[in-house]
């Protein structure tokens, strides 16, 4: 919305009728100043008397908006918007996601993968204006989302990471450690990561535990999710590289005890989740103990534009009198 500082300059508007008033008597009387633009050798500057004509017009056109422009400059133009600003900014997080196959498994409903990212949208939905990123790994570890708090364009992301889609593994070590590795990069902005794996790790040049200590010594506090059940269960998901739905069963080797022992080496904590309500349960429970964004409130910003009217006004007012200049041969 814009607005201005001093809206009684619009006055100086009226200035304008007046102006070419005595403007037009003083050319009656044959006054006005005049600077001939003759060249060197005695020839007058003259042009067709078509463009002469146009010129003239243009000039006085571009002369009525540099004056409108001054008096708006004058007026103090400002653009005005309204934020919710925190002055108390909440815990930015960033979760380290496993996209292996064995995500696809059905013990969880829909799957493991569907009911992690499900949830995880609900800690979205809770307005707490911390930056969240996601770091996903199968058999190689990559950045799905940098730390945001544009939680649209963390949707979009997540919504093309599937089962599979960073190949056929679990690296949960090496994707803990890119995790703690951009967490560290925010330059303290983050301080907890979050893993949410069925904890198979089968991949990665980075062990699990060298992870956990990497997080452990730079302060990086670690939550660990176990998503999942030990056994045959039910697996069905499209493989990324060739369309192929796959289905059968699974004999998952899900062990809870590494889960909980990697989170203790981190000084973290280890919650559970080996189906729906207690994936739902675990993540209600750390949303619950990190700190919100506290003391919202609603401020107004104002950014001047008086310079930027100003700029233009003087760039019509040259236009003007080059114009006027071609015109008429003088300024008057």
């Amino acid at each position: 919305m814009t607005s201005f500082d001093n809206p009684l300059a619009f006055l100086l508007v009226l200035a304008l009728p007046g102006w070419f008033l005595l403007r037009a008597r003083a050319m009656r009387r044959g006054g006005g100043l005049r600077f001939p633009l003759d060249e060197a050798e005695g020839r007058r500057f003259d042009a067709a008397p078509g463009l002469r004509r146009v010129a003239a017009r243009a000039a006085r056109g571009l002369g009525i908006l540099a004056w409108i422009g001054l008096v708006t400059a004058a007026a103090g133009p400002q653009e005005v918007e309204r934020r919710t600003v925190f002055p108390i900014r909440g815990d930015d997080v960033i979760f380290a996601l496993d996209l292996s196959p064995s995500m696809g498994a059905r013990d969880v409903d829909p799957d493991r993968l569907t009911a992690a990212k499900s949830l995880l949208e609900l800690f979205l939905r809770e307005d707490r204006a911390d930056a969240v990123g996601v770091v996903g790994f199968g058999r190689e570890a990559a950045l799905v989302c940098p730390p945001t708090t544009d939680y649209g364009a963390l949707r979009d992301r997540l919504a093309g990471a599937r089962p599979g889609t960073l190949g056929d593994g679990t690296a949960l070590g090496l994707g803990l450690a890119q995790a703690v590795r951009h967490a560290v990069r925010a330059g303290g902005a983050v301080d907890r990561v979050i893993l949410v794996t069925d904890g198979e790790n089968n991949a990665g040049s980075v062990s699990p535990e060298d992870a956990c200590d990497l997080a452990a010594r730079l302060g990086v506090r670690l939550t660990v999710i176990g998503v999942g059940s030990r056994g045959e269960v039910p697996l069905s998901y499209e493989d990324p590289r060739t369309g192929e739905r796959l289905e059968g069963t699974y004999a998952s080797g899900f062990d809870e005890a590494a889960l909980r022992a990697l989170a203790a080496r981190a000084g973290g904590e280890y919650l559970s989740a080996r189906d729906g309500p207690a994936l739902e349960r675990a993540f209600r429970a750390v949303s619950g103990r990190m700190s919100g964004a506290e003391g919202a409130r609603s401020v107004t910003v104002r950014k001047s534009r008086a310079a930027s009217v100003l700029a233009a006004s003087a760039v019509a007012l040259a236009l003007s009198w080059l114009l006027g200049w071609i015109g008429r041969g003088w300024l008057s």
